[in-house]
């Protein structure tokens, strides 16, 4: 694999600078980091640019263990005018979401701005050769901008690989039914006992290193059905670390066609990953896959019961401990005019004895339909903002707000009004409850 040393720094320096504007609303992303024999995190959360810093002292002499802001705004990257999740900050939000408070370890480069990332929790690189570097790559594509200089949009996948230059495949897995192209990878799928269930493994070029697109995508270009993969159990650990059974009796092959067929035997879920067979190095020969949790039901039954906790989009305590005045909110309201904003966290004077506030646990997205989770009776505000372009630039416009009142915890399901093709912003927020912001594409008509 070709690059030049400015291209490798690039993909795992964190670029940061002193300015910090204002904070914006918690977005959405997928967050992976693949350490060098399990992963350490992966699945949806809610983030947004913050101060970072490494936790301990560089074996190389650096002793900078203040903290620098991770939030988009860069000196060197002038265009990003607007503070923004980035891939540094979340996937710090993401180990300190497993208790790992200890999260990133680097080096600082005054001359950068910049952290080289050296350790994510206990998975470190090679201390003595400095190889088996950490890279990043949003939707599946290396940046090349550090970590805390790209700004994440709604729904961007995030992903951390240990020892990421040595030219190895990156695995998808999928299942068959789903017809997956581009888009969130879906996270769970459903079974039939006693019946076979067809996956599929794809493997992602990765020479790509650039601009990554605005989804995650699959294609003939860059993917290829991988042959002699493992389909294997996954075990998960109380952190939430998981490693995929390579030798389990229950893993399967995957064809020339990267096709594979699993017969569950039992109801309930089941959680899958795919693997490569080891190198003769005794290492994985392709990076493995996203998980797939997948739901058996019991005779009788037609679902599993409350999702796996690692498949909800999950809190980081940082932004629960934070909330918004109602007054605020109706400022920001006024000055962005995209809708209210807040965090999610407690409702500010609530008092013991009184009705519990709503919160969102959940909020998904389709062309159609917004289909949120609430976890008690409340109201809710559904706004959606089209990418226009006015003038010489483009911005967000708000083309809608729909108001929604839930007289119980449980699922609200919202009819979308007729959208024209474009690119959209959906915020879904309640009052003292917090905000979950999803992007939406709405296809041109053929």
């Amino acid at each position: 694999m070709q690059k030049t040393i400015v291209a490798l720094l690039a993909a795992v320096l964190v670029t940061v600078s002193s300015a910090s504007p204002a904070q914006a609303a918690l977005t959405e992303v997928n967050v992976r980091i693949e350490g060098a024999s399990k992963t350490l995190f992966e699945g949806p959360i809610l983030s947004e640019g913050h101060d970072v810093s490494s936790y301990k002292e560089d074996g190389g002499g650096a002793k900078d263990l203040a903290e620098h802001s991770c939030d988009g705004i860069d000196s060197l990257d002038p265009e990003n005018t607007a503070t923004a999740a980035t891939p540094t900050a979340a996937s710090v939000d993401a180990m300190n979401l497993i208790g790992e408070t200890d999260a990133l370890a680097g080096q600082w480069y005054p001359s950068f701005e910049d952290y080289f990332v050296k350790q994510w929790g206990k998975e470190a690189e090679n201390a003595e050769t400095g190889s088996r570097s950490w890279g990043v790559l949003v939707n599946n594509v290396f940046t090349s901008v550090g970590g805390c200089q790209y700004e994440l949009a709604a729904d961007d996948e995030v992903l951390w690989i240990y020892n990421a230059f040595e030219s190895r495949p990156i695995l998808g897995l999928f299942a068959t039914s789903e017809h997956y192209s581009s888009g969130t990878r879906p996270l769970t799928a459903t079974a039939q006992m006693g019946q076979p269930f067809e996956v599929e493994v794809a493997a992602y070029d990765d020479q790509g290193e650039g601009h990554p697109p605005a989804t995650p995508e699959r294609n003939s270009k860059d993917t290829v059905p991988y042959e002699a993969a493992k389909v294997a159990p996954v075990a998960t650990s109380d952190t939430g670390f998981e490693t995929v059974q390579l030798e389990s009796p229950e893993a399967v092959l995957t064809n020339s066609e990267g096709k594979a067929s699993i017969t569950f035997t039992t109801s309930g879920w089941h959680r899958i990953m795919a693997g490569a067979p080891l190198d003769h190095k005794g290492e994985e020969a392709a990076i493995r896959s996203n998980r797939l949790d997948v739901c058996v039901p019991a005779p009788g039954e037609t679902g599993c019961g409350p999702l796996p906790a690692e498949d909800a989009v999950r809190t980081p305590l940082r932004y629960q401990q934070k909330s918004t005045s109602s007054d605020e909110r109706h400022e920001e309201t006024q000055e962005s005019g995209s809708g209210p904003s807040g965090y999610p966290g407690q409702a500010s004077g609530a008092k013991s004895g009184q009705d519990p506030v709503a919160h969102l646990a959940g909020v998904s997205v389709s062309q159609t339909r917004v289909v949120l989770q609430l976890t008690a009776a409340g109201k809710a505000t559904v706004s959606i903002a089209r990418w226009v372009r006015i003038g010489r630039k483009h911005r967000w416009r708000t083309s809608k707000q729909i108001a929604v009142v839930s007289k119980g915890a449980g699922k609200v399901e919202v009819t979308l009004p007729h959208l024209p093709a474009g690119r959209y912003r959906v915020t879904v927020s309640v009052p003292d409850g917090g905000v979950v912001v999803k992007a939406l594409t709405i296809p041109a008509r053929r």
